[in-house]
C-alpha cells in the first residue's frame, strides 16, 4: 500500500481505456486524470504535476505520444512516464526510453499487467521522495 495518493495521468485517444484505467487506479486509491489528446494532457500535466503518466506512443490527432512525453519531461520533471503501445516498435520505445519513459506496456492492456507496473513503479517513487 502506498502512503500518499500518487497522482497518474491517463493519456489515451480512446474514451474506454481511459475510462478503464481510472476506475482501476481509483480503486487502488490514486487521484486519476485523463486526457484524450497531446495538448490535454500537456495543459493536465502542467496544472496537476502528475508523479506518473501512463501515455499512449500512438495518439491519432495533434501532437505524438513521444512529444508529449517531451514536453511532460520539461514541464514536470520528476513525473515517471509509461508509454502504451500496440505493437513491440523497439525503435519507438529505445527513442522513448532516451526521451525518459521508465517503462512500458503493450495492448490489449491487463488489469494485472496495469496494476504490477503502475505499483511498482508509484513504489520506487515514494522511497525516492517523489
Amino acid at each position: 500500500m502506498l502512503k500518499r495518493k500518487m497522482k497518474l495521468l491517463v493519456v489515451d485517444d480512446e474514451k474506454d481505456i481511459c475510462h478503464f484505467v481510472k476506475l482501476l487506479f481509483k480503486k487502488e486509491g490514486f487521484l486519476v486524470y485523463s486526457a484524450l489528446s497531446g495538448t490535454q494532457a500537456l495543459n493536465a500535466a502542467r496544472k496537476i504535476k502528475p508523479d506518473i503518466t501512463l501515455l499512449d506512443i500512438y495518439l491519432k490527432k495533434g501532437i505524438t505520444g513521444l512529444e508529449v512525453l517531451e514536453q511532460i519531461r520539461k514541464s514536470v520533471p520528476n513525473c515517471r512516464n509509461i508509454m502504451v503501445t500496440w505493437d513491440k516498435a523497439e525503435e519507438k520505445m529505445q527513442e522513448a526510453k532516451k526521451l525518459g519513459a521508465v517503462s512500458y506496456l503493450t495492448k490489449p492492456l491487463t488489469v494485472t499487467q496495469l496494476l504490477k507496473v503502475v505499483t511498482r513503479i508509484a513504489k520506487q517513487a515514494e522511497r525516492e521522495g517523489r
